[in-house]
């Protein structure tokens, strides 16, 4: 885990949208069908073991910890941790340096990686095909999500749910490369938002995960700030929209999603999908691509084999705020008319 870690990881609470996030999200054509879920706490940092089985366990990389004078590792594991009692998870990852978990030494330096807890998709809630299954939210709708030049075929959305955009395809070697080094991308990606999106995008943090069978789960939060001053209208002021970009890949298919909110918790529900995310050992590698699962604007850029999210939100809430002042300009020139103005 990079960044400002933990800090944005929060549990995802239910979004009630308040009057301008109902106005930019209900803007949605096409036809749905439903998806289910029943999961009410996607991610949690500690469970009982009552619970255990119902969550997969990931483990995140917090980094490296200096053990200063008057250290425990009960205070260590409360404050890197959440909870004094997961101290036993910091004896187990240096075990080549803790033979008793009550002598610890001052300049000590202790690798720290922490445990999410994320549901495990059961039952009917999620999407399925022959080849791959993921969980969803519940209540959120499966559709077409389109606003100008922005469009996804593949999206989650609902009236009390994170607005999610997904891209399941099959794994190419642009996509392996640039997981692979995941390192640099990262650089790549914080030098292109500050080259093209300075001005609106804030808080970018990572998040990297390991699944217990082995998987990479890469995901990136940020805050997009929206001037609705810029299409007219002056009195609204900014909206600020959390989105999380998370990416995995299994033997032959590489899933992406993007998720998108008015209200902070949406790292959760993608963490969710991409820790449920699974490539049915029965499908022998067939491809995904059939499927014809398409998002749009797709232009290249520096991260090469990923979905470009900077670039989407653009697209959509360009296009969405312009069709705002359309209808407003229309309401207005209708009253005119009516009232002879």
């Amino acid at each position: 885990m990079a960044g400002k870690g933990c800090e944005y990881m929060g549990i995802y609470r239910a979004i009630a949208g308040i009057t301008i996030g109902c106005t930019l999200f209900g803007l949605v054509e096409g036809t749905f069908i439903t998806a289910y879920a029943s999961e009410e706490k996607l991610v949690q940092y500690d469970v009982t073991s009552d619970e255990r089985d119902e969550y997969s366990v990931l483990t995140g990389e917090i980094g490296t910890y200096k053990v200063c004078e008057g250290d425990t590792l009960w205070r260590i594991s409360e404050t890197l941790l959440g909870n004094g009692k997961n101290y036993t998870q910091l004896v187990a990852q240096n075990a080549s340096l803790i033979s008793n978990p009550n002598l610890i030494y001052p300049n000590m330096q202790l690798q720290v990686k922490q445990n999410v807890y994320v549901k495990k998709r059961m039952g009917v809630n999620g999407m399925k095909t022959p080849e791959y299954q993921f969980g969803t939210q519940d209540l959120a709708r499966f559709g077409i999500l389109e606003t100008g030049k922005a469009f996804a075929n593949c999206a989650l959305f609902g009236k009390e749910v994170a607005n999610v955009i997904c891209l399941i395809r099959d794994k190419e070697q642009a996509g392996e490369k640039t997981l692979a080094d995941w390192e640099n991308s990262r650089q790549k990606i914080e030098s292109y938002v500050q080259k093209n999106y300075a001005d609106r995008i804030s808080d970018l943090t990572f998040y990297d995960y390991l699944t217990e069978d082995g998987r990479e789960l890469h995901l990136f939060s940020y805050i997009y700030t929206i001037d609705e001053k810029q299409h007219g209208h002056k009195s609204w002021g900014e909206l600020k929209i959390y989105v999380c970009e998370g990416v995995c890949q299994t033997e032959h298919i590489q899933a992406e999603f993007t998720g998108f909110d008015t209200k902070e918790g949406v790292q959760d529900v993608v963490l969710y999908m991409l820790a449920s995310f699974e490539e049915f050992a029965e499908a022998n590698g067939a491809s995904v691509n059939g499927y014809n699962v398409q998002i749009a604007p797709c232009d290249p850029w520096e991260v090469a084999g990923i979905h470009n999210s900077f670039a989407w939100m653009e697209e959509y809430f360009n296009g969405v705020l312009d069709k705002i002042s359309q209808k407003t300009a229309e309401r207005k020139n209708a009253r005119e008319r009516i009232l002879g103005e």
